[in-house]
């Protein structure tokens, strides 16, 4: 009959109970057994001790009638009967032990009379008035001696005795301490049987079924769901492995369609995220569109922007250029500072190709393209490109060019998403050209392409503030030029606005980048020289002069006029200049004093 493992669990506790019922019951007899011995181990030990002390008291107890005998000393009477009264008491306490053996009490009650007869020939005589010299005495005192020999050979003898029981208990314990282990060995060895044929029959029909169990569950969740248990307990065990195979035959016949469906899901997921990330980086790049108006941060921001969405290694946009007949990077991620330098033909190459036809496309084999030439640090290690052209009015205004290293090429939905934010890229940068060009119109004078009279105004504005609190040199020139109205009169205007234009030329390559050159009106102009002390702004007004005096500005060989002359006037800002008007002002003043000492100086 098979047991189920309640029943199996409720054996093994059930031994394990009877041997600790045991194994205590066993304990408790051996320890109240050793009590016992120990007990009587300890009375005979005093019991010796008691008789050695009685030994003692016999001997002492001689020594007061001796002395008596010799000192006649009364005295000696009271010393014997405190050793007499000792003697009695631990006499007793030696007798008092009950179940003695027949041979000690025999020996206790000789003891106990010779004691007696003792105490009164002591007693005797002690009572002698006259003890010293008397013959009497000596005869009294010498069977004294000799009854107190005897006492000490019985108290001898009783002490034997009991050092016999001692021995004989001793080995009475050693022979209960032999049969107690041999009990307790043989309790143990039949337990310990007992526990490792149960430990033997739990493994066979509990742990190893339960591990098989595990084994299986760790075979089927790695996938393997053909793997079946064998099984046979009859107990609960077995009806789990059945249960256990049924439900892994139902989870064959569920894991195809499962499968189907996660991929379905897994592919509908994909989809999403892309979906998700393309709306996402497309906002991004609108967002920036929509509020970065300059061409130049516009390109580095979309670039940035894309190459972080799709995470992509290497990212370009591309300017045609074909008055020139070129292509050159205006923006770039991940780019050398020598492949961001790279220039390329139109027709040649593929980018060339790109910006002739208008066509996006991606090039998943680079090396395999009759029509790839590979730049160093731009294109030579890629291993996908994407090429996206963008148009504006019908051409190709550039290219959106994106690149993959060492990895599974561009998928359709990257080329779809870098081919709309290339189309929205070509709107934007025409925005951005429009509004540049705009901003040029309002600060820049149409004839002479200088800055006009309004923007110069809102820098001298700014300067004159900043060298003021910074205490920082500012210089201004005014030109004028010479004999302008007459010359105005005498060639017509389309010919006076040449000779604007070209003065207006040599004044702009005659400063800094960081000077401010203007039309200040008619045949006036202005520059505005920050940083820039007096004697310095000197020079540089004779520079100009001296250059435009030089320039071949002439137009016509039959006129009065040997060339084209301006005449100067300098100022710097100073201790106690309020404003920039005053500085205008002074300006104008030595422009006057130019014109007034004859013309073609500076003053």
């Amino acid at each position: 009959m098979k047991l189920g493992i309640r029943y199996k669990l409720i054996v093994v506790q059930g031994l394990g109970l009877a041997f600790f019922i045991l194994l205590a019951a066993l304990s408790y007899y051996s320890i109240t057994s050793y009590s016992s011995i120990h007990n009587r181990d300890i009375d005979l030990a005093y019991r010796m001790e008691l008789v050695a002390d009685l030994q003692l008291l016999f001997e002492r107890s001689l020594m007061p009638p001796n002395d008596y005998l010799i000192t006649g000393d009364i005295k000696e009477r009271e010393h014997f009967a405190e050793i007499v009264l000792d003697m009695a008491k631990l006499f007793e306490k030696v007798m008092s032990e009950e179940n003695r053996p027949e041979e000690e009490v025999r020996i206790g009650n000789e003891l106990r009379k010779e004691i007696i007869d003792h105490e009164k020939m002591a007693m005797l005589l002690l009572s002698i008035s006259d003890p010293v010299g008397n013959e009497g005495s000596a005869k009294l005192m010498k069977g004294l001696d000799a009854n107190g020999t005897l006492l000490v050979k019985k108290a001898e003898k009783l002490h034997e005795l009991i050092r016999l029981e001692l021995e004989e208990h001793s080995n009475n314990v050693s022979r209960i301490g032999d049969r107690i282990t041999k009990l307790f060995a043989v309790v143990f060895f039949i337990f310990l049987g007992g526990m490792i044929y149960l430990i033997f029959m739990v493994r066979r029909s509990v742990s190893r079924p339960l591990d098989e169990l595990t084994n299986a569950a760790s075979i089927i969740a790695q996938g393997d769901l053909d793997y079946r248990v064998d099984i046979k307990t009859g107990d609960e065990i077995e009806s789990l492995g059945n249960e256990f195979n049924t439900m892994a035959k139902s989870l064959k016949e569920k894991s195809t369609e499962t499968r189907e469906y996660v991929n379905k899901l897994e592919r509908s997921n994909y989809l999403l995220d892309q979906n998700i990330l393309r709306l996402y980086t497309l906002y991004n790049v609108s967002k920036t569109l929509a509020t970065t108006v300059e061409a130049e941060k516009l390109l580095e921001h979309i670039v940035t922007e894309v190459q972080q969405s799709l995470k992509i290694h290497r990212i370009t946009v591309m300017l045609v250029d074909k008055e020139h007949d070129i292509i050159t990077i205006a923006a770039g991620v991940g780019l050398s500072s020598e492949a961001r330098a790279a220039t390329f033909r139109l027709q040649d190459g593929l980018y060339g190709w790109a910006a002739m036809t208008g066509e996006s496309s991606i090039v998943t084999d680079p090396s395999g393209d009759p029509k790839f030439v590979p730049t160093e640090g731009l294109d030579d290690d890629a291993s996908s490109i994407i090429v996206a052209p963008f148009k504006s009015r019908g051409k190709v205004i550039g290219i959106l060019t994106a690149y993959k290293l060492r990895e599974e090429p561009f998928d359709r939905q990257s080329f779809e998403m870098l081919t709309t934010i290339a189309t929205q890229l070509a709107l934007t940068i025409d925005n951005a050209r429009l509004f540049e060009e705009t901003i040029n119109l309002a600060i820049t004078d149409g004839m002479t392409s200088l800055y006009n009279y309004r923007h110069f105004k809102e820098c001298i504005a700014d300067e004159f503030t900043r060298s003021k609190r910074y205490k920082r040199a500012l210089s201004l020139i005014m030109v004028d030029v010479d004999h302008f109205k007459k010359f105005n009169d005498t060639y017509g205007h389309q010919t006076g606005d040449d000779v604007l234009r070209g003065v207006a030329k040599i004044l702009k390559q005659s400063v800094r980048s960081s000077d401010i050159v203007a039309r200040y009106g008619g045949e006036e102009f202005v520059i505005l020289l920050p940083e820039t002390g007096k004697s310095d702004a000197f020079i540089l007004a004779e520079r100009v002069r001296n250059g435009i005096e030089s320039a071949d500005l002439s137009v016509d060989t039959s006129s009065s006029f040997d060339g084209v002359t301006v005449s100067l006037g300098v100022s710097a800002i100073e201790e106690g200049t309020e404003d920039f008007k005053e500085l205008i002002k002074k300006a104008d003043s030595a422009l006057y004093q130019a014109k007034e000492n004859g013309r073609n100086r500076v003053n």
